[in-house]
C-alpha cells in the first residue's frame, strides 16, 4: 500500500513539481540558479517520496492542497538543504513580480 501512495504522490506532486520547476526557471539568466534547481530535485524527489511512504495523511494533504492550489509544491523543498532554499527564494521573488508589497 505504501508503494501505491508514493506512486501516487510522485504523479500528482513530484512530477508536477519538477515541471514547474523547470518551467518556472526558464527565465532565470543564472545557470547556477538553474543547476541549484536541478540538485535540489534530485536530492529532495527521493525524501519527498519516502516521506509520503511513511506518513500517507501528510502526502495526502499535501497532494489535495496542490491539486486545488492551497499549497505551492515550491515550499515542500523549503528547509531542506542549501540548494533548495536558494531556489525557493528565487521563485519567491520571481513570484512577488506582481505584488511585492505581498498580501494586506
Amino acid at each position: 500500500m505504501s508503494e501505491f501512495i508514493s506512486y501516487l504522490f510522485a504523479i500528482l506532486v513530484v512530477g508536477p513539481l519538477q515541471a514547474e520547476i523547470s518551467e518556472r526557471l526558464q527565465g532565470v539568466p543564472s545557470t547556477e540558479i538553474v543547476q541549484a534547481g536541478r540538485a535540489c530535485i534530485a536530492a529532495e524527489a527521493p525524501r519527498l517520496l519516502q516521506r509520503a511512504q511513511e506518513d500517507w495523511g501528510w502526502a495526502a494533504a499535501n497532494a489535495a492542497g496542490i491539486s486545488v492550489g492551497l499549497v505551492d509544491p515550491a515550499s515542500l523543498l523549503a528547509g531542506q538543504n542549501a540548494d533548495c532554499d536558494r531556489l525557493v527564494q528565487v521563485l519567491s521573488q520571481g513570484g512577488g513580480a506582481n505584488g511585492d508589497d505581498g498580501e494586506a
